[in-house]
């Protein structure tokens, strides 16, 4: 019977956008409508120079500013790259810790980048769990993260697959109308990991008095496994403005409470979306996380020294790596290992199931470790209104504009505009959303060029326009970390512009 349910399909995202012309943004049009008429105005009073000096600057201005190509303008990349090289001579791009560190002494080894300015915050929720939230000082928000332990969709019945999708979905949902949440993140991160912790673990559980001849067998066969073994972590992180939940900058009381309050609800909306048993993460936990994302190869470490019960339990102060170096661009340096990580310009080309990611988000031999994250930010009801009406007007006005008729794909975009403004008054929440892939392997050529290529290879079967991260590569690293970065509270871009220019 089960066999017969057909997989759910997903897509027909649409990008926030404004009416344009010709390819222009509606930022491109009011310039060149701008220009146009300026040098009109100059050769009406017969300023020849001076209209033909117009048109020219115009030319530029949008050629360099405002037409996009790979993803950002010309004046973007030069901009970018100009920022890169003065971070570089200021100091700001060689990040290093311990007894070399800039920092002040008691701070002498945090994370860096966005998390330096991080504190912890511990306590036990509404079940009785103990918790460890994270508070972004710079940004004032606060961060839970929940450790997911989702069973994956290869041994499970598609009907159940498909609800699991609905929940999830839900979960989405909710997120636009719960007060003080600010965005959400769910990080992927998986390694091809050492056995050598699985192998310990099922010695360790031979009884002591089980036959030598069974103690044999079982050893042998222990030596048979390969050498690694595959892991995938999943953590679902939310943000909350401390604020409006009721803090102050001298007591966040009242914000951790709330937030404590809201802990078992997220628990149980994520079980039912298939994060399995989903805990909150406490500060050793958290401190973890970002050892292996600076030191992949401490995995075996780490498992054996938990087995044995050596474990050396790092503060959230002490987790930083020991260098971290972005002077490069693309490609970050640290603790012996280099990363990249690219991003997401528009979502999927084509329709998805529940199964589409599962090599992007699988481990793969050619990266010491790799996360996808996938970032949500919420809307409110009313600006969710003005921002799908904006959708529509726009379709409407490509169409209307548009020479000759109209494509089968420019009525489609109109009719999906259409669709989930019906939706919406119906009662559905609009929610925007990227992701991101930071890919870590070895700091060599050959590792690097593997990487690029398998990476390519991931994104290209999607069918998902993406581009690297050229001039932040620090900034991008930490923003897959799943410590609750969500990138627009670091940006002055009010939601508003997305799509005027």
């Amino acid at each position: 019977m089960s066999s017969t349910v057909e997989q759910d399909k997903f897509g027909n995202w649409l990008r926030p956008a404004a009416p344009g012309l010709y390819g222009l943004s509606l930022g491109g049009l009011i310039v060149s409508g701008s220009g146009i008429v300026l040098a009109l105005l100059s050769f009406l009073r017969q300023l020849y120079t001076l209209g033909l000096i117009m048109i020219l600057v115009t030319i530029l201005v949008v050629l360099l500013g405002l037409v996009k190509f790979g993803g950002s303008s010309i004046a973007e990349k030069v901009f970018n790259r100009a920022s890169l090289r003065g971070r570089h001579k200021r100091g700001e791009t060689f990040y290093v810790t311990g007894a070399l560190s800039t920092l002040p002494r008691e701070h002498g080894q945090r994370l860096p980048g966005a998390l330096v300015n991080v504190d912890t915050i511990s306590g036990e929720d509404g079940l009785g769990r103990e918790y460890t939230l994270l508070h972004h000082k710079s940004v004032k928000q606060v961060t839970a993260v929940f450790g997911c332990t989702p069973d994956g969709a290869a041994m499970q019945e598609q009907a159940t697959i498909n609800n699991q999708v609905s929940h999830y979905g839900a979960w989405i949902s909710s997120l636009s109308v719960e007060a003080g949440l600010s965005g959400a993140t769910v990080v992927v991160d998986s390694a091809s990991e050492s056995s050598a912790g699985l192998c310990a673990a099922v010695r360790e559980d031979v009884a002591p008095n089980a036959p030598a001849f069974a103690k044999q067998v079982l050893d042998e066969a222990v030596g048979t496994l390969p050498a690694r073994t595959s892991v995938v972590n999943v953590y679902a992180s939310l943000v909350w403005d401390a604020a409006t939940l009721g803090a102050t900058d001298d007591n966040l009381s009242p914000a951790v409470a709330e937030i404590a309050a809201r802990m078992p609800s997220h628990t149980q909306m994520l079980s039912n979306a298939g994060a399995g048993a989903p805990r909150p993460l406490v500060e050793k936990e958290l401190s973890n996380v970002a050892q292996l994302a600076y030191q992949p190869s401490r995995d075996q470490e780490l498992a054996l020294d938990s087995l044995t019960g050596m474990e050396m339990v790092r503060s959230w102060d002490q987790s930083g790596p020991e260098f971290f170096d972005d002077s490069q661009g693309r490609v970050v340096y640290h603790d012996g290992v280099a990363s990249m990580t690219l991003m997401m310009t528009v979502p999927p080309e084509s329709q998805i199931t529940a199964r589409s990611f599962d090599r992007l988000f699988g481990p793969n031999p050619k990266f010491l470790r790799k996360r996808v994250a996938i970032i949500y930010r919420p809307v409110d009801p009313g600006a969710a209104a003005r921002t799908v009406n904006r959708l529509v007007r726009t379709a409407e006005w490509k169409i209307g504009t548009k020479k000759g008729r109209a494509t089968s794909f420019d009525t489609k975009v109109l009719a999906m505009a259409e669709k989930t403004e019906q939706e919406l008054a119906q009662g559905a929440r609009l929610s925007m959303f990227s992701l991101m892939v930071t890919v870590t392997f070895e700091a060599n050529e050959k590792a690097h060029r593997e990487a690029v290529n398998q990476v390519k290879s991931l994104m290209n079967q999607l069918l998902m326009p993406y581009r690297f991260v050229e001039h932040a590569g620090s900034a991008a690293f930490h923003t897959t970390l799943p410590f609750g970065i969500l990138p627009w509270k670091y940006s002055n871009k009010p939601l508003w512009l997305e799509g005027v220019i």
